[in-house]
C-alpha cells in the first residue's frame, strides 16, 4: 500500500482570506490533496512532507521558513500581481509598488511556484519578480460537479432565486459576484443597471466596510432600487443564482484567473465579461463569452448593448462552449496536475509513492527528481 504524502495546508491568518477567491482556492487544494489519496495537515506542528503557502499575509514567511529548517519543499500559490491589487481596497494604488515587493520575496521562497492561469505566469516571470524557481500553471478549478444545471434542476433555481429576492416571477436577473472594489469593475455595473430599469442586478459578496473605497462605497449608496446586494451566500444559493439568472455578467478589470468566472461557465448561464487580456484567447468572444469591448466610458453602454441582444436572442447560445471551458478546470483534472507538480519535485514516486527519509519533526528531505515513465504526457497546463 502507497503511503500518502502529508500536505500541510496552514489555517493561520488565511482565515482571513474565507470569503475571498484565495479562500476558495485553498479550498479546492485540500479536495484536490484529499482526491490524491493524501492527508491535509493544517497544524505546522505535526510532520508534514511538502507545504502549500497561499496568502501574502505576515504569517507566510514563517511558515516557508519553518518548512526550510526542516528541510521540507515549499509550494507558493502565486495569487496575486500588482495589477490585480491596484483598485482594490482603501490605499491600494499608493502602496501597489510595494505590495509587488512583499510578494515577490515570498514567491522567491517557493522550491516551484503555482499560478492558476498562463496570463498570470507571464506577469510573475518578469525580471521584477526575480523567481529563479520553476513557474507552473494550475488552474484554481471548479466543481462542476457541484455547478451544474443540472445539479440544480430540482431545486427550482429561477423561480428559487426570484422568490429569495421578492421579485416577479418573470423579473430579467443579472447577477455578479465577488469583493466589492473598483477592479471588479462594480462602478460601471451600477451604471449599467440604472441604465436598464426593468432588469433586476445582483451582486453576491461581502466586503469588509472598513476596507472599501469612498467611491465604490458612494456607488453602493446611491444605487438605483434594481440593485441587489445581498452580501456572502452559501455555495448552493450561489449555484441557484447561476442557473436561474438570465446572464453572469463579470466586468472585472484585471484577474489572474477568476473562480466565479469557473462557476458561471459551468452552471451556463451566458456570460458578458469585459475583453481584457487574460480572457481573450482563453474564453474568446462569441465562442465561449460574450464580450464588452469598450474602453472607458463606452463599456456601460456598450454593455447595455450586449445584454439587451442576448435577451432579444440576438447573440449565440454558447452554454455548451461554456460548460466545455469550465470541464478543462474541474477539480479532477486540477488534482491529476497537482500530483504532476509534485512529481516534478520529486516528492512524489509514480510507482512507489513519497519518497521519503525520516518522519519525525526533524527528518531530513532529500530532494531527488524524478522522471516521468516513458510514454507519460505532459498536461497542456503544465509549463
Amino acid at each position: 500500500m502507497v503511503t500518502p504524502l502529508r500536505v500541510l495546508i496552514p489555517r493561520g491568518l488565511s482565515r482571513l482570506a474565507t470569503q475571498s477567491g484565495i479562500g476558495e482556492a485553498i479550498r479546492h487544494q485540500e479536495h484536490a490533496v484529499r482526491a490524491l489519496g493524501h492527508e491535509v495537515v493544517t497544524d505546522p506542528r505535526r510532520s508534514f512532507d511538502v507545504v502549500h503557502l497561499n496568502t501574502p499575509f505576515p504569517d507566510t514567511p514563517l511558515m516557508g521558513l519553518w518548512a526550510k529548517m526542516r528541510r521540507r519543499p515549499v509550494l507558493v500559490w502565486a495569487h496575486s500581481t500588482e495589477e490585480d491589487f491596484r483598485d482594490s481596497f482603501t490605499g491600494a494604488n499608493r502602496v501597489a509598488p510595494w505590495f509587488r515587493r512583499w510578494i515577490a520575496s515570498l514567491y522567491r521562497m517557493g522550491d516551484a511556484v503555482v499560478t492558476p492561469t498562463p496570463y498570470a505566469k507571464s506577469l510573475i516571470e518578469q525580471s521584477q519578480y526575480g523567481i529563479r524557481r520553476p513557474i507552473h500553471v494550475l488552474s484554481n478549478g471548479v466543481d462542476t460537479d457541484f455547478f451544474s444545471a443540472e445539479a440544480a434542476a430540482e431545486a427550482f433555481p429561477r423561480e428559487r432565486l426570484r422568490e429569495c429576492l421578492g421579485l416577479d416571477a418573470d423579473a430579467r436577473v443579472v447577477v455578479s459576484v465577488g469583493i466589492q472594489m473598483v477592479r471588479k469593475g462594480i462602478l460601471d455595473w451600477v451604471e449599467v443597471a440604472r441604465a436598464m430599469p426593468d432588469v433586476e442586478f445582483v451582486w453576491f459578496g461581502h466586503t469588509d466596510p472598513r476596507l472599501i473605497t469612498a467611491d465604490v462605497s458612494a456607488a453602493i449608496a446611491s444605487a438605483p432600487i434594481n440593485c441587489h446586494f445581498p452580501g456572502y451566500v452559501k455555495q448552493q444559493v450561489l449555484r441557484d443564482a447561476y442557473c436561474g439568472a438570465d446572464a453572469f455578467c463579470f466586468l472585472t478589470k484585471e484577474e489572474t484567473e477568476g473562480i466565479v468566472l469557473l462557476e458561471a461557465l459551468a452552471c451556463q448561464v451566458p456570460v458578458v465579461v469585459r475583453d481584457i487580456p487574460i480572457y481573450r484567447e482563453w474564453l474568446p468572444d462569441g465562442e465561449v463569452t460574450h464580450m464588452v469591448r469598450g474602453t472607458g466610458a463606452a463599456v456601460v453602454p456598450d454593455t447595455v448593448q450586449r445584454l439587451t441582444d442576448l435577451f432579444a436572442g440576438r447573440l449565440p447560445d454558447l452554454s455548451e462552449a461554456s460548460r466545455a471551458a469550465a470541464l478543462e478546470c474541474d477539480l479532477g483534472a486540477v488534482a491529476d496536475r497537482l500530483q504532476e507538480i509534485y512529481r516534478s519535485l520529486g516528492l512524489f514516486d509514480p510507482e512507489s509513492g513519497p519518497v521519503r527519509s525520516g518522519c519525525g519533526m526533524l527528518g531530513a528531505w532529500h530532494h531527488r527528481v524524478i522522471a516521468a515513465p516513458a510514454g507519460m504526457s505532459r498536461c497542456s497546463w503544465l509549463p
